[in-house]
């Protein structure tokens, strides 16, 4: 059986945390900084940023409060990122006799 691959590719896929990082570059905001307003450790936020961890509805909400930005935005990214990534793991299980 060949795996048939369609739709986008996982590289083209952008994280959450990499939004986080273009706001904070785009407002001169240090992870340090970041963290300090969340409550949050600078592991923590590093680990968002990099992809290791997901945005929980809980920082969600302390990024709305240090950030401006609408806790709904950062869910609904998350939750495009998880969908794109089922989308994407899901294609590569077809088969071209699917």
């Amino acid at each position: 059986m060949t795996v048939k691959k369609i739709g986008i590719y996982r590289d083209l896929i952008i994280r959450p945390g990499e939004t986080i990082a273009d706001v904070l570059e785009e407002r001169g905001i240090t992870q340090a900084e970041l963290s300090s307003r969340t409550g949050v450790s600078t592991v923590y936020v590093s680990n968002v940023i990099d992809g290791k961890k997901g945005i929980s509805a809980n920082f969600a909400m302390r990024l709305e409060y240090a950030l401006g930005v609408p806790k709904s935005f950062w869910l609904n990214l998350q939750a495009n990122y998880e969908s794109e990534l089922l989308e994407i793991n899901e294609a590569q299980t077809i088969t071209n006799e699917e």
